[in-house]
């Protein structure tokens, strides 16, 4: 089963730009980059050459001695007598880029033959080239076009349950004419969305819960192991040479700064504490995060000083959120009880914060830059974006709650400036005081 994906449009348009370089498609393990890519090349290609450094290593001696495009395909070609190389025909991929730092290196030589299309794709981009491979290895040469790819959002989720562009223009007329959605609609996407809280945007989560009679408790199973694997890849990540990048303690505080950010989510400000990472000095536990950062793991939101644009220059880089950068692996970290919890409404106190993490996961899938407001004062305010060139308060209540520290910003413009106010929650669209109050599952469309 494939599952349409956002990136394929981007692929489509990227092979119609005139002068593209080679792309090279970053995300995170597991995300469906892949599939899609396989996918676009078969599409639109008679000619596919897949290359995975990963599972056959011993391709990368087709880029040790020369980088010309010519010696690179002429060893191939004895690496695989299938491969087929015609000039406008053929389309090479590279998956796992990051384990062959020179393959990346002849997507320049590529881009200046111009006779063979290439896509490379991989999930730790940056931490062999640029941390941990040969000190006199070269950089990357900015010859190619970089596309990153998430886990599936909820549009893409809808996507694959058959509510397509059509169907869903009634949610976007809803939203751009501030006209509550019709009821049994509703309900409808409330239920759904709770279901996309449950099991998160793996592609392969998914295909498991649609071809199993919508069985969350094979979901959560394979959630569980996609955790697994994530906290094992550290271990399995080698130099050129084969050697392991990373000692046991530093694997130890990657693991371990992984399993705080579901713990600190759970704390009355949320704030992620660097100092409870276990083990190591400042530095290192500051590079067990740069490692979820790097491998699209988690992300960082930022308390911001003031409410100005641009919002990034008054980011406090010491004063941070880590989110999971899909809502299924937090929900994994629980036991499965809380997915009958979120379906019938019963969490009770806690429910905040994972309403929190997932608005935050559906804003990192737009691409929405998000930071937080925090001040010793007591005003606290969710999440604060920049949105139709204004500062705009996200609050995230998971009933109906106050906004009282939104209220208060909006009631001193001569103090924090002019902001706008959206309040997502558990309730219709809607207009009053000054804030658009909408449902959690419009947030993909806000940003259309």
């Amino acid at each position: 089963m494939y599952f349409k994906r956002k990136i394929d449009d981007e692929l489509n348009i990227w092979l119609k730009t005139k002068g593209h370089s080679p792309a090279l498609v970053s995300g995170i393990r597991q995300c469906g980059k892949t599939r899609s890519i396989k996918e676009f090349a078969s599409k639109n290609f008679k000619n596919v050459v897949y290359i995975n450094f990963w599972e056959t290593p011993d391709m990368k001696n087709a880029f040790k001695n020369s980088l010309k495009v010519d010696n690179i395909i002429s060893t191939l070609s004895f690496y695989d007598p299938s491969f087929r190389f015609i000039k406008d025909k053929t389309i090479l991929i590279f998956d796992e880029i990051q384990d062959c730092p020179k393959a990346r290196l002849s997507l320049k030589s590529f881009k200046e033959d111009k006779r063979f299309e290439v896509i490379a794709s991989g999930s730790y981009i940056g931490l062999n080239i640029e941390n941990k491979s040969e000190d006199n290895m070269p950089k990357p040469n900015g010859a190619e076009d970089v596309l990153f790819m998430k886990t599936m959002d909820f549009e893409e989720f809808l996507w694959a349950f058959g509510y397509d562009s059509d169907k869903l223009n009634l949610l976007y007329d809803c939203l751009n004419n501030q006209k509550p959605v019709p009821e049994p609609i509703h309900l409808k996407m409330k239920e759904l969305y709770k279901t996309y809280m449950c099991i998160g945007g793996y592609p392969e989560v998914l295909s498991l819960f649609l071809n199993n009679n919508k069985n969350y408790n094979l979901a959560f199973k394979k959630l569980t192991s996609l955790i697994f694997d994530i906290k094992g890849d550290p271990a399995k990540r080698k130099n050129e040479k084969g050697e392991a990048l990373y000692t046991s303690f530093e694997i130890s505080r990657i693991q371990n700064a992984f399993d705080l950010i579901a713990t600190s989510l759970n704390n009355d400000n949320k704030r992620y504490v660097v100092s409870k990472i276990v083990g190591g000095n400042g530095i290192q536990k500051q590079d067990a995060i740069d490692y979820l950062l790097n491998a699209n793991v988690a992300f960082k939101v930022y308390n911001v000083s003031n409410l100005s644009l641009p919002l990034k220059h008054g980011a406090i880089l010491n004063d941070f959120k880590l989110f999971y950068s899909d809502i299924g692996v937090l929900i994994a970290n629980y036991d499965f009880d809380i997915i009958e919890a979120i379906m019938n409404d019963t969490i009770g106190m806690n429910k905040g914060y994972i309403y929190e993490a997932i608005v935050a996961d559906n804003l990192y899938k737009a691409n929405v830059p998000m930071y937080y407001f925090r001040k010793n004062s007591g005003l606290e305010v969710d999440f604060v974006i920049s949105f139709k060139g204004y500062s705009t308060l996200i609050e995230v209540k998971a009933k109906n709650g106050n906004v009282k520290s939104s209220k208060t910003i909006m009631s001193h413009p001569d103090h924090y400036g002019e902001v706008k106010l959206i309040k997502f929650g558990d309730y219709n669209i809607g207009y009053a005081d000054q804030c658009i109050t909408l449902p959690y599952y419009l947030i993909f469309a806000l940003f259309k």
